[in-house]
């Protein structure tokens, strides 16, 4: 595998294992009882460990003691090829204190595979993310307005980005959010950005991996736009746990460091080293920690220490804990929204007042002005959708002076020009007051965006024959 990019991307997906039989579960497998065999697998381990090993002023140092415990026999009693990996895994976290180090069996996912072929790791991915519904486990609300996302895994952005998006459009009314990474043992952590992105102000930089190989730091940093609304001030609860590890780490750290979130559960895993995954022989490959991460604040990392909660409690009423937290900060916060909104509203409507004004006096271009102005304010306030035009528009659809009714149905296409119903409802507008022409140009518009609109085509011929 190379480093620099993929060992940022995939530490915790390349360390997933797919449940097999277990006559497929490696391939060409020798006999463990031989001793020689095992030595010459933990020469091959301890040369990888002190090539490759992100921290390299101690790789050697590690290698050696590897390599001291297998001449002393520590490993003469493994006899089938999973006890041996376990028990090298073992000893390498504990002489390296890294929980990223993982010896295992190159396994198959399927009966007839090769683990040693070009699709082997593609399908394994392929499965695990379609068990783990690329890693979203729970969308739900756990009070009248706190959202709730139990998120599993991180998959790479081109896979999780539209999950991303979709759940943040559904929270978008919440007025508190929680996020549970209990169960989250890492993955991916170039979807990050694009997450921390709905919370945190463009630009922000977050916690960047230095990988030993390429000596060269990859920098995180939020994104400039997001496919729906920002949610920078609503209130903000991460749950964590001791299997809390890797990229699940990465996104606390960065929340917690920030001060944008409040952490609730146990202390995290400790896991800020980033793997590359190794070939040892035909039989046995490893996963050696080959970047670290670095955050641009801190000049740290939680490796080793974990993220200590904000709230401290034990993990498993986290969310307990967390949705009486949620419900209160959620309470003051809809509040807060509320009364902006209302007097939004307050000056909105003495504004439009003054448009219709505006317009019956013939003062059409004080009045769009004006008019513009009104929405402006709507829009800061969180009020401007295409809904809520729709329902202004309806206001105005019996008054025999059309300008108002005419001025908002054109804002609407303005602001949501791809939007069938926008311009559907402009067209109604024109034809409820006679101005077929007008409103067959809206219909031949609806048609242009969705040639399959019966109801549009079947307008036309209407208008056409009146």
């Amino acid at each position: 595998m190379c480093s620099k990019t993929w060992n940022v991307l995939l530490p915790a997906l390349l360390s997933c294992h797919l449940a097999c039989p277990a006559s497929v579960c490696a391939q060409g497998q020798r006999d463990l009882g031989d001793r020689a065999y095992k030595s010459e697998l933990i020469d091959s381990i301890s040369r990888l460990l002190d090539h490759k090993y992100v921290l390299p002023e101690v790789a050697g140092q590690y290698a050696a003691e590897l390599s001291a415990r297998g001449a002393s026999g520590a490993y003469d009693t493994c006899r089938t090829a999973t006890d041996f990996a376990e028990r090298v895994t073992v000893d390498l976290i504990d002489i390296t204190g890294d929980a990223h180090f993982g010896v295992r069996l190159r396994q198959s996912a399927e009966a007839g595979e090769t683990a040693a072929r070009a699709l082997h790791h593609p399908m394994r991915f392929l499965r695990l993310q379609q068990r783990e519904h690329v890693g979203f486990f729970k969308l739900d609300w756990v009070d009248s307005n706190v959202g709730y996302l139990d998120l599993r895994r991180f998959y790479p952005i081109s896979e999780s980005k539209e999950l991303i998006d979709g759940a943040m459009r559904l929270l978008a009314t919440a007025d508190a959010i929680i996020i549970d990474l209990r169960e989250n043992g890492g993955g991916a952590g170039e979807a990050l950005p694009y997450l921390c992105s709905y919370f945190l102000e463009y630009p922000t930089q977050l916690t960047g991996y230095y990988s030993r190989e390429d000596d060269f730091l990859t920098e995180f940093w939020t994104t400039r736009t997001v496919n729906g609304e920002r949610r920078m001030d609503v209130p903000l609860f991460l749950l964590t746990s001791a299997t809390t590890f890797s990229a699940a780490e990465m996104f606390a750290y960065d929340m917690a460091v920030t001060r944008r979130a409040t952490i609730v559960g146990d202390s995290t895993g400790g896991g800020a080293h980033s793997v590359d995954l190794y070939e040892i022989d035909e039989q046995f490959e490893i996963y050696i920690p080959t970047a670290r991460a670095i955050h641009p604040v801190t000049a740290g990392s939680w490796e080793g220490v974990g993220v200590v909660p904000d709230v401290l409690v034990p993990s498993g009423s986290a969310l307990d804990t967390a949705v009486v937290l949620a419900s209160a900060a959620a309470r003051a916060f809809g509040e807060l929204r509320e009364a902006k909104r209302d007097r939004a509203a307050e000056q909105m409507q003495r504004m439009l007042d003054r448009t219709e004004r505006l317009y019956g006096d013939g003062e059409r271009s004080a009045a769009e002005t004006l008019l513009d102005s009104a929405l402006h304010l709507a829009g800061s306030a969180g009020l401007l959708t295409e809904f809520f035009l729709d329902v202004l528009a309806y206001h105005y659809l019996s008054d025999t002076d059309t300008e108002m009714l005419y001025a908002v149905t054109r804002k609407r296409v303005e602001f949501f020009p791809e939007s069938t119903a926008a311009h559907a409802a402009r067209g109604y507008a024109y034809s409820k007051h006679g101005e077929n022409e007008l409103a067959i140009e809206c219909f031949e518009k609806v048609l242009v965006l969705d040639p399959d609109d019966s109801n549009a085509a079947r307008m036309i011929r209407r208008l056409r024959v009146n």
